[in-house]
């Protein structure tokens, strides 16, 4: 009869079991996409295993009738996990947390004397302390606005969604993706060298930090960093273009 739909039936043990392995590259994908700050001492393969528990609960409640894919549903679930775990072990201790106040209070002092946001460099002079500290510190913050309860909704979030939008359907909404998309290719293109093909390779080239990495011959927690402080200039680039400026 029309109207009525057919319960989806769950996959066997077996199928459940070669669908499971069957995505568990999935897990490494998605820890190697990850620019976050990691616990002392941690590193990405220590956070496999909690991935895996997010493709077995995915694999457990997968419904292909709410429409997504279930690589789709499974990217979901295994990320979330993984900030979960992130989140539950507390990545940025009460002791770094003064200083990361310190580094907001400067940026916000920058923003007033010079009306738009201060770069790592001139976050680094007003605080007095190396840049590549400011680098880390900003990852820092990052990654805790990744994790946050308002997880992809601040201005970093709809940053990465313009970089891997696709075009619109919409014919009316055509001239604004394309003028959005222009703004953007011109702030990139203003980026310096690293911070560009930091941008280029993990974007358009979907490769992963490590990858990364080994093709620029840095660490995977450089190109972190360098990620986001790319991040931080486009942000700054996009607003000034805005402007006018």
């Amino acid at each position: 009869m029309k109207g009525i739909q057919t319960p989806y039936a769950r996959p066997g043990p077996q199928a459940r079991k070669q669908l499971i392995e069957g995505y568990l590259p999935l897990v490494k994908h998605v820890l190697g996409r990850l620019a976050v700050s990691l616990p002392p001492g941690w590193d990405r393969d220590d956070l496999f295993s909690v991935g895996v528990c997010g493709l077995i609960h995915a694999a457990d409640t997968y419904d292909p009738t709410k429409g997504a894919t279930f690589k789709t549903f499974a990217y979901s679930a295994i990320r979330g996990a993984i900030l979960d775990e992130l989140r539950r072990n507390d990545i940025v201790p009460r002791s770094r947390r003064e200083k990361l106040k310190n580094l907001e209070r400067a940026a916000q002092v920058v923003k007033e004397r010079l009306g738009r946001d201060g770069t790592p460099e001139e976050l680094a002079e007003e605080l007095g302390v190396p840049v590549e500290k400011v680098e880390k510190d900003l990852l820092a913050l990052h990654t805790v606005s990744l994790i946050s309860l308002e997880e992809e909704q601040g201005e970093d979030g709809n940053l990465k969604q313009m970089l891997k939008a696709p075009e619109p359907s919409d014919p009316l909404d055509e001239a604004s993706f394309k003028e959005e998309v222009e703004r953007l290719g011109k702030a990139i293109g203003e980026l310096p060298d690293a911070e560009r093909n930091v941008v280029i390779l993990y974007y358009h080239e979907d490769l992963l930090l490590r990858e990364i990495g080994e093709i620029l011959g840095v660490s995977e927690s450089r190109v972190s960093q360098i990620l986001t402080k790319a991040h931080h200039h486009l942000r700054r680039l996009l607003k000034e273009k805005e402007g006018g400026g």
